[in-house]
C-alpha cells in the first residue's frame, strides 16, 4: 500500500540532503581528479579493530535470525554507530564482509544518543566473524573518491577465491556521487565503478583499485549474483514518470573471472543478448518498479530479487521469483519496513547466508532520519533494520 506521495517524497529528499550535509562533518577527499576510465590505488588501510569483543573469549555463533543480528550491530556504538546501504558477501573463510554506505563514527551513550564529535564517512567495511565484529579504520573512507565525489557501494562479487593462506579477490560496485553546490540538495549521481579488494585468509581486507565504469543512466552492480563461472549483473534505472519511484531492472551477464571489466559483458535485450550496453532491455519496469539497490540472489533453481518495488513510499518488502535471472516475475510479500514521515526505509538487502541449502533468510532494511535532530538523539535509526524471512 503506497502513501500520500507528497509527504513521503519530501521525507525521501529531506533524509538525502541531511546525510549528504557537510554539516555534520565530511570526511576529507583525495583532491586530485581521475579520468573516467582511469584507476586509482588506495593504501592499504590498517589493521581492524575488534568491538565488543572480550579480552580473550573466542567469538560465538553467528546469528541466525534477526533478532540476532538486530542484537549484533545495536551494539556497535564507536568506530560504527550506524549506516546505510548495507549489504553482505560470504568469504571463502566462512566470514561475512559488510559494506555500508553513509557511516556514522563516534560515541553512543546509555540512553541512545550520540556522543559530541560524531562525524560521518561516506562509507565503510566491517568483517563479521561469528559474533565478533571488525571495524575496517573509519578515520576516513573505505572506498575513495575525488576531487568533489565520493562513493556509496552497492553490492561485491568473490571473482578470485582464496584457499586457506591465500587472498580472496572481490570486485564491489559503487555508485559515484558528486556534489554540484553548496546547498545540503546540491549532489547527484555521477556514475558507477568497481573496486578491487583483496581480503588475505582470516585477514583485513585491503581496498585497490578503483575504476570508473562507462557514463550511462543505468547504474549497473545494483545488485549481482554469481552462478559459478557467470555473474549476473543487474542495473536500475529512474523514470521521469511523475509519482513513481520504483525503478526500471536491467541486466547484464559476465565471466566471474572478468565482472570489473565491461568489455566482457553482454546485455540482455528483447530477443537475446549483446555487446552493446544501449540494447539493454528492461527486464521489470518501473511502474512495478524495484529499489535504487535491490538484492538478488539464486535460491535452488530460482532467482530472487528482494526489494521494495516503490522504495520509500512502500510499506512491503516483496521477493521476485523467475526461473531466469530475467523474469517473468512472481511478486510475494515477506514483511512489512513502513516508513514514517521522520524515518524512511529502503533498499532491504539478504544477509548472505552460510548454506545454499537454506530457504530461511534474514533481510537487513536500510532506515535515516529526517532530521539531524533525531539522528543525534537516537542512534537506532541510522542502524539496518533485520528482518525474518521465508524464500524459495
Amino acid at each position: 500500500m503506497l502513501h500520500t506521495a507528497t509527504a513521503y517524497a519530501i521525507a525521501a529528499i529531506t533524509s538525502l540532503a541531511v546525510i549528504a550535509s557537510p554539516g555534520l562533518g565530511d570526511a576529507p577527499t583525495d583532491p586530485s581528479p581521475s579520468p573516467a576510465g582511469a584507476s586509482r590505488t588506495a593504501a592499504a588501510p590498517a589493521p581492524a579493530q575488534r568491538v565488543h569483543d572480550r579480552a580473550g573469549r573466542s567469538c560465538g555463533p553467528e546469528p541466525t535470525t534477526a533478532a540476532g543480528w538486530q542484537r549484533l550491530f545495536d551494539a556497535q556504538t564507536g568506530a560504527w554507530s550506524g549506516g546505510d546501504g548495507a549489504s553482505s558477501t560470504r568469504l571463502p573463510d566462512g566470514r561475512l564482509l559488510w559494506l555500508f554506505s553513509d557511516t556514522f563514527v563516534g560515541g553512543v551513550h546509555p540512553d541512545g544518543s550520540r556522543a559530541t564529535g560524531t562525524r560521518l564517512v561516506r562509507n565503510s567495511i566491517l568483517v563479521t566473524d561469528g559474533d565478533c565484529v571488525a571495524v575496517s579504520p573509519t578515520a576516513t573512507d573505505a572506498f575513495p573518491g575525488h576531487a568533489q565525489t565520493w562513493l556509496w557501494p552497492t553490492h561485491a562479487v568473490v571473482s578470485a577465491a582464496g584457499r586457506p593462506g591465500g587472498a580472496t579477490t572481490l570486485v564491489v560496485f559503487a555508485q559515484r556521487v558528486v556534489r554540484t553546490g553548496s546547498g545540503a540538495f546540491d549532489f547527484r549521481r555521477a556514475g558507477a565503478v568497481t573496486v578491487t579488494v583483496a581480503v588475505p585468509w582470516r585477514g583485513e581486507p585491503v581496498v585497490g583499485a578503483v575504476r570508473d565504469l562507462p557514463a550511462s543512466a543505468v547504474l549497473w552492480g545494483a545488485a549481482v549474483v554469481t552462478a559459478g563461472r557467470t555473474t549476473w549483473i543487474y542495473g536500475t534505472r529512474a523514470t521521469s514518470r511523475p509519482l513513481v519511484f520504483g525503478r526500471d531492472l536491467l541486466l547484464a551477464r559476465a565471466p566471474t573471472t572478468t565482472v570489473s571489466d565491461p568489455a566482457t559483458w553482454t546485455y540482455r535485450t528483447t530477443s537475446g543478448w549483446s555487446p552493446r550496453a544501449a540494447r539493454a532491455a528492461v527486464v521489470r519496469d518501473a511502474e512495478d518498479g524495484v529499489s535504487t539497490v535491490p538484492s538478488a540472489l539464486q535460491v535452488g533453481r530460482s532467482f530472487v530479487i528482494v526489494t521494495k518495488p516503490q522504495e520509500f513510499l512502500d510499506d512491503r518488502v516483496v521477493a521476485l521469483t523467475s526461473t531466469t535471472p530475467w523474469g517473468p516475475w512472481t511478486t510475494r510479500e515477506l514483511a512489512s519496513a513502513r516508513s514514517t514521515e521522520s524515518v524512511p526505509r529502503y533498499s532491504p538487502v539478504v544477509v548472505a547466508a552460510r548454506s545454499a541449502r537454506t530457504r530461511a533468510f534474514v533481510v537487513a532494511v536500510s532506515q535515516t532520519a529526517t532530521t539531524l535532530q533525531r539522528i543525534m538523539a537516537d542512534s537506532s535509526v541510522t542502524r539496518p533494520r533485520f528482518l525474518d524471512a521465508r524464500l524459495g
